[in-house]
């Protein structure tokens, strides 16, 4: 009888022991790994990884490295896919990581469900095909965060929604709304507004594909094309006054 009650208390101790080094994680971490484009193996050590942030409220490379007991160069290489994939940010002065990224692509598929929630009780459907969800939402990851690391600053939930719009209602290609953003940045004007117009100019003449606009730079007359046909006309000019001046 002492025996069965000793065991007993030590399975208790044992129960109160295991509960003690619980940790609650987002079920979203667990349950849609995939919208993280991430594969079992790589979602059970983004876990491990993240352990350290939902058990304080922070995460340094010192945590990584002490939680999968490597080195900090170690740790480096591990951290490395989730950083590429940009669900993990390392802030370049403090050099603390947050999980933005895995907040920004949770919350765009909550919307998504939302609008799908939405669009089953009001039975309107949208006539244009729409992106695969895993698609979108790694889109939309890619764009936020080269908006925000072009233009300097947080988007607000109006930009945001704005460039959802143009990926899912104008159905406009990711490297179409990117090339909008380079030449926005390089004339100098880093603003949503001026991006906004880009976009509205090209969706109003017809292109829909990023070669469609380059073919459209590169025809006679545009800008660029005239001073670059001036200035071989300038060149020519001078190979006719050279040859001239030696007879």
């Amino acid at each position: 009888m002492s025996g069965k009650y000793g065991h007993n208390k030590i399975m208790i101790d044992f129960m109160q022991q295991m509960l003690s080094d619980t940790v609650v994680y987002p079920y979203a971490l667990i349950r849609d790994y995939e919208a993280l484009d991430l594969d079992p193996a790589e979602a059970l050590l983004l876990l491990r990884i993240l352990h350290p942030y939902y058990l304080k409220g922070d995460l340094t490379l010192a945590d990584i490295s002490s939680e999968l007991s490597v080195s900090e160069n170690e740790a480096k290489l591990i951290l490395l896919p989730y950083l590429d994939k940009q669900l993990l940010e390392e802030d370049p002065v403090t050099h603390h990581i947050n999980c933005n990224g895995i907040i920004e692509i949770f919350y765009e598929k909550w919307i998504s469900e939302q609008r799908q929630k939405k669009t089953a009780r009001t039975g309107k459907k949208n006539s244009a095909a729409p992106m695969l969800d895993k698609e979108l939402l790694h889109n939309l990851s890619q764009l936020y965060h080269s908006f925000e690391r072009e233009l300097g600053n947080t988007l607000s939930p109006i930009q945001s929604e704005e460039i959802r719009s143009w990926l899912e209602q104008d159905q406009m290609p990711p490297e179409l709304i990117e090339e909008a953003l380079k030449r926005a940045v390089l004339q100098g004007k880093r603003n949503f507004a001026y991006i906004k117009s880009i976009l509205t100019k090209w969706r109003e003449a017809g292109y829909t594909t990023l070669d469609e606009v380059i073919k459209n730079d590169l025809k006679p007359g545009k800008k660029g094309s005239s001073k670059s046909q001036s200035k071989r006309g300038e060149n020519k000019k001078s190979q006719y006054n050279e040859i001239y001046d030696k007879y």
